[in-house]
Order: C-alpha cells, then structure tokens, then sequence
C-alpha cells in the first residue's frame, strides 16, 4: 500500500488493523515502513508479576472487612415491597 492510499484510505486501514491484518506501506514502489496491530499479552510471565507484587503494601483484611462493614448494609428487603407489582 502507497502512502498516499494509506493517507487517503485511513479508516479501511484502522479497521483493518482492528481484524488483525498488516500492511507494508511503500514511497515510490520501495517498501518504507510495516503497519501492523499490537498483540495485547493474554498473560504476565510469573517472574514479572512476582516483581510487580514484591514492592506492593501489605493488605490488612481486617481493616478491609471494617470499610466494606461501614458502607454495605446487610439486611435483606424485598425490593418490590411498596409497589402495586
């Protein structure tokens, strides 16, 4: 693909981009640069997020249960009570 289509037609490009495809754009008929999506990683390699972790703070989970204590109400209600339903 031409720069020049690659100016003109951008949008097909995004799109094409979206579905996986590559493009290699070309100056005067002379490959100049490859297009193509970025792989988004399914997964962190476990030596990296061990890493990430490492440094994080400490969780107290007691302090946890009393903030989510203070703002949900536990009590059960029938949502529908009051209406005509």
């Amino acid at each position: 693909m031409s720069v020049r289509q690659f100016v003109i037609d951008s949008g097909s490009v995004t799109r094409g981009l979206r579905e996986g495809k590559w493009y290699i754009l070309t100056l005067n008929g002379e490959p100049l640069a490859e297009v193509k999506p970025i792989r988004r990683r399914r997964f962190v390699p476990t030596a990296e997020a061990q890493a990430v972790f490492a440094t994080a703070p400490a969780v107290d989970w007691d302090e946890v249960r009393a903030d989510l204590n203070a703002v949900i109400d536990d009590d059960l209600r029938d949502p529908f009570e009051g209406t005509d339903l």
